[in-house]
């Protein structure tokens, strides 16, 4: 129980049960439950990692199960259905799978699936001993001695039917482990686990039965995951249920809104444990965390949860703002992507990007890509355009722009995901042997240049390892890609957040390094960054310095930059540190000159 009766923050909790129990802070998504009963009785719903699936699930169990059907005031008398309780309140029993707890080492993810659905299944007709036949013993017993889960599965919807009881089944994390494999075992593994005979594909087989014919006992269904691929293979074709993931009705039920948010700040404050204006608070979540949206026909975008408790959690213990405002358990492990953007070519050769890469590219310089979006696909056709696009959203590393504007874009949400970019392909990058760094002396040089003003070594540590980097020359293609690569190597810094073409003074600056001062002591200085290019001639001559071309070119950018530091707005973010303006200009891969602007 929290002290002075202040509800905590419930960082990290997907309990229900427990959060009612120990106060804590929780924003309302009760009203939603009604919305899914008309939805359908067999539904999949997927969201990125860590944006409240688990919990959500654990509210449904204590709304619908039987079992908690006495303890309704209990659990939810502070929340929207209180008020108005629907029809199937308390008319369940529930058979809950979370496949997150499945190993997935390859020799061992079949013993331990199985292992899953045996304790479940066990479990299941323990809590219910009241509401299943008298003779359940010898179903138990089937279950006890079965060495396939789907065995044991047909044995408990057996038992169900003949018990006349009506189940909500519902799989938490259903992907989870065939997602590991796949990434790390690799396509070979994962059609083994997910098509012909495969026992996860048997599974699914057995649990689309259990809704099947008079008598059925699984009444309603509902499946969460990261992504549309797995259930695509294991269900030949997709006919296990109801995709509602894009549906407008269903945007906000994960997730917070921006006055969700704000109310949390505001509650906080009142108790007197936020010091700081609620809409300073409130403009770094939104920038950090915030402008997701899941349906083209809703337009309020939503934040992820679980970065907003991280931040809250750590600012409520600390009394300040955390100096690292990304939680890195909303990070997808590179190796999830890797073998969509890395070509293997065997021992003999080296490992190559392919068109993957060259798309995640694209969303760093441009911030954005047009693309549909596709609801299911298998995995012999993930790595087509649209398809890969459409898992980068699914992932949570993209969301929609704007509904209603025409063609559909895509954009990158918040800085969180920014910076989650800038490590992929950084990682790339190394694992390629295109390029890389010592992060030791990249972290010594732009400290120097965030706290000191010495630019200069920073610079020419980066653009002399462009230089020399070979692999690097074929993807220089112009200032576009240029600014990319730099927006990469600057933005994995904490010290600053990195901006590219952000608007200023009714311009666009190529590069902007705002000062992340919050949790950051010793920050005196900000950057401003002018890129200009100069295609290099057939015999890969580069200009004078003197010539006509270079000494307009050098010029327009820097009364660029003097229009850029003009920027009211810009000027306050800085607060107290000092500007540098700087004009970068290359001649390809080849800075050829540097300086700064007055």
């Amino acid at each position: 129980m929290s002290e002075n009766g202040i509800k905590t923050i419930p960082y990290g909790l997907a309990n229900y049960e427990r959060l009612v129990e120990r106060n804590c802070y929780y924003v309302d998504k009760t009203m939603y439950l009604s919305t899914f009963e008309n939805a359908g009785d067999y539904l999949f719903f997927i969201r990125p990692r860590r944006f409240g699936k688990s919990l959500f699930l654990s509210v449904m169990e204590a709304y619908y199960d039987v079992f908690y059907k006495e303890r309704f005031e209990e659990l939810f008398k502070e929340t929207a259905i209180y008020r108005q309780p629907t029809k199937e309140r308390g008319a369940y029993l529930v058979l809950k799978f979370n496949f997150s707890m499945v190993d997935p080492v390859m020799d061992k993810v079949e013993t331990s699936f199985l292992n899953h659905i045996k304790r479940t299944a066990l479990s299941f007709t323990r809590k219910y001993t009241d509401y299943l036949l008298a003779d359940r013993e010898s179903f138990i017993k089937t279950m006890e001695e079965s060495l396939s889960a789907s065995d044991i599965l047909s044995t408990l919807i057996s038992l169900c039917r003949d018990s006349g009881q009506k189940l909500y089944v519902v799989i938490d994390e259903y992907d989870n482990f065939a997602n590991t494999i796949l990434s790390t075992a690799g396509e070979d593994a994962y059609r083994k686990l997910t098509h012909g005979e495969g026992f996860f594909k048997a599974f699914f087989n057995v649990l689309k039965g259990g809704t099947d014919g008079m008598g059925a006992p699984f009444t309603r269904l509902f499946l969460t995951g990261v992504s549309p691929i797995t259930l695509d293979d294991v269900t030949s074709g997709y006919n296990i249920g109801k995709n509602v993931s894009l549906e407008p009705r269903f945007n906000r039920m994960l997730g917070f809104t921006e006055n969700d948010v704000a109310r949390m700040i505001e509650y906080y404050k009142e108790v007197g444990l936020v010091s700081q204006p609620s809409g300073d608070l409130l403009e770094i979540m939104i920038e950090w965390y915030g402008n997701y949206l899941f349906s083209e026909e809703d337009d309020v975008k939503i934040f992820n949860p679980d970065m907003v408790l991280y931040f809250m959690d750590n600012y409520l213990t600390r009394e300040k703002i955390p100096g690292n405002l990304i939680d890195r358990n909303v990070r997808i492990d590179y190796g999830k992507l890797k073998h969509l953007i890395i070509v293997d070519q065997g021992k003999r050769k080296r490992k190559s990007i392919n068109g993957n890469f060259n798309r995640l590219k694209e969303i760093i310089e441009k911030g954005e890509i047009p693309s549909d979006l596709i609801e299911a696909f298998p995995l012999e056709k993930l790595t087509d355009a649209k398809n890969f696009i459409s898992l980068l959203f699914y992932f949570g590393l993209l969301t929609i722009k704007s509904p209603g504007s025409g063609e559909l874009v895509l954009t990158i949400p918040n800085e969180t995901i920014r910076r989650l970019y800038y490590d992929y392909i950084k990682e790339g990058y190394d694992e390629t042997d295109v390029f890389a760094v010592d992060l030791y002396a990249y972290g010594r040089l732009i400290k120097g240049m965030a706290s000191k003003g010495e630019w200069k070594p920073f610079i020419d540590y980066i653009t002399g390892r462009m230089r020399e980097s070979m692999s690097l020359r074929d993807l220089i293609t112009g200032e576009k890609s240029i600014q990319a690569f730099l927006n990469v190597y600057l933005g994995l810094s904490n010290l600053y957040i990195v901006h590219a073409e952000k608007e200023l003074n009714k311009g666009y600056a190529d590069i902007v390094m705002e000062p992340l001062l919050a949790g950051n002591e010793g920050i005196s200085y900000s950057y401003l960054l002018e890129i200009k290019y100069i295609k290099a001639d057939k015999k890969r001559k580069r200009p004078g310095l003197g010539d006509a071309g270079f000494l307009e070119l050098k010029a327009r950018a820097e009364a660029q930059l003097k229009n850029y530091s003009l920027d009211e707005k810009f000027k306050k973010n800085i607060e107290k540190t000092t500007l540098v303006k700087l004009v970068l200009i290359f001649c390809g891969p080849e800075l050829i000159y540097y300086g700064e602007v007055d």
